[in-house]
């Protein structure tokens, strides 16, 4: 299990443990943990500090902050939880999140976890995009600090290392979106993608299977992440479409875009040049899945383009229903599929600690894979493969439209992953 093994009675142990946390906090299942490989020897413990801390890494500031700030409130709930059962369990210890922000740059979230570091902080979760694992890997991964995420999507980034990832990778994002709206009858498309490495791979995953299933794409619009004038980037769709919808119909052309919150500048951009770019349908990515920023800067926009756009979607339990619950009354919103993971997340890493028995980042890493093999989550299973990332999640698909007079996210379809299919309504 490429240096991941664990001896067989530690796994006994770690069963209990996670059959403890069900029985603590009313909802967690055991799942049978994979076989593990021939048992190599795992250091005793030496015991874990009174005191446990974990570094909350979350983009407070800059282009996901709104996805930052429903961050902080499931932290918030997950730290209280986690020492509720620790207490209800008699256990002589607390944990203690320690939270930074990454103001949505790589390169600050990489200062943010040499901080960490130096306060000694062996585990880190948080809200980390792909591009802010790329700048950290080879930091944590050199001094054996545990990282995960529910905020990392790129495929090429999973690899057996220090860094978990507990939300699939997103080719299947870009397949699932390719058969929506090629399923919807449109056949020629143009797309609008942001140079940022998690946009790059839904775009080719997408690119591919729309190809795949008859499509054809017209254009392919990249742009700079900062940018924030688009009139080039619309004129290119412009030209892109306008023949398109002359000779196929404007219900046969669409804009797919993988962008982030910035979509809202170039949707009212193209409203300020009456652009026809707006006579066709709109998708996007799970970054603007939900966006309140959208809704607030471009909303009247996006119900005219019939903007729809989806992300990783988890099943009703009373789990995620109390989380739901809590975030919407502590901020106002409703929680993004990235939050809600971000509460396994931190319960995974809190039980794998409590499993090691120490605070070592070497013998964490090891139980990582079993403890969330074995959890049942809020956002459901969070079994993991062999290079760390989560084996499987469905998607639900979100259109803006008019609700009481205002614009709003309302929920059209989900993608089930299981089937490869998609179902309306």
């Amino acid at each position: 299990m490429n240096g991941r093994g664990i001896t067989t009675p530690v796994l006994a142990v770690l069963l209990i443990v996670v059959l403890l946390v069900g029985i603590g906090i009313g909802y967690a299942i055991p799942k049978p943990a994979p076989a593990a490989p021939t048992p190599t020897p795992t250091p005793a413990p030496t015991g874990l500090p009174k005191e446990i801390p974990i570094g909350v890494p979350l983009p407070l500031s800059g282009d996901f902050a709104s996805y930052g700030a429903r961050g902080k409130a499931v932290a918030e709930l997950a730290e209280k939880d986690i020492n509720d059962f620790v207490k209800s369990v008699g256990l002589p210890l607390t944990f203690k999140f320690y939270y930074e922000d990454t103001e949505t740059k790589s390169d600050v979230t990489l200062q943010k976890v040499q901080t960490f570091a130096a306060k000694g902080i062996k585990v880190i979760v948080g809200l980390l995009s792909s591009a802010d694992i790329q700048a950290i890997k080879g930091y944590v991964d050199a001094n054996k600090i545990v990282v995960i995420t529910s905020f990392s999507t790129v495929a090429e980034l999973g690899a057996p290392d220090y860094i978990f990832r507990l939300i699939p990778h997103d080719d299947m994002e870009g397949v699932a979106l390719a058969r929506l709206v090629y399923g919807l009858g449109i056949t020629h498309v143009a797309i609008l993608q942001r140079k940022d490495p998690c946009d790059i791979s839904i775009a080719h995953s997408f690119r591919d299977e729309f190809k795949r299933l008859g499509g054809e794409i017209l254009a392919y619009i990249e742009y700079e992440p900062g940018t924030s004038e688009f009139s080039s980037e619309i004129a290119a769709l412009e030209t892109a479409i306008g023949p398109a919808i002359q000779k196929y119909g404007a219900d046969k052309v669409a804009i797919q875009t993988l962008t982030w919150e910035d979509l809202a500048m170039t949707l009212a951009q193209a409203k300020a040049r009456n652009s026809i770019t707006l006579s066709v349908r709109w998708f996007g990515g799970d970054a603007i899945a939900m966006s309140s920023v959208i809704l607030r800067d471009a909303g009247d926009v996006a119900v005219r383009t019939q903007l729809l756009a989806g992300f990783y979607y988890a099943p009703e339990t009373p789990k995620k229903e109390k989380v739901v619950k809590y975030v919407k009354e502590k901020t106002g919103e409703d929680v993004d599929i990235y939050s809600l993971i971000l509460y396994d997340c931190l319960w995974v890493a809190a039980m794998s600690v409590l499993q090691a028995g120490t605070y070592d980042g070497a013998i964490i890493q090891k139980m990582v894979p079993y403890v969330a093999n074995s959890y049942f989550g809020a956002s459901g299973w969070t079994e993991i493969d062999e290079n760390g990332d989560r084996k499987g999640l469905d998607m639900a698909f979100y259109q803006v439209k008019t609700v009481d007079g205002k614009p709003k996210w309302v929920l059209v379809a989900k993608y089930i992953s299981a089937t490869g299919a998609v179902s309306w309504g």
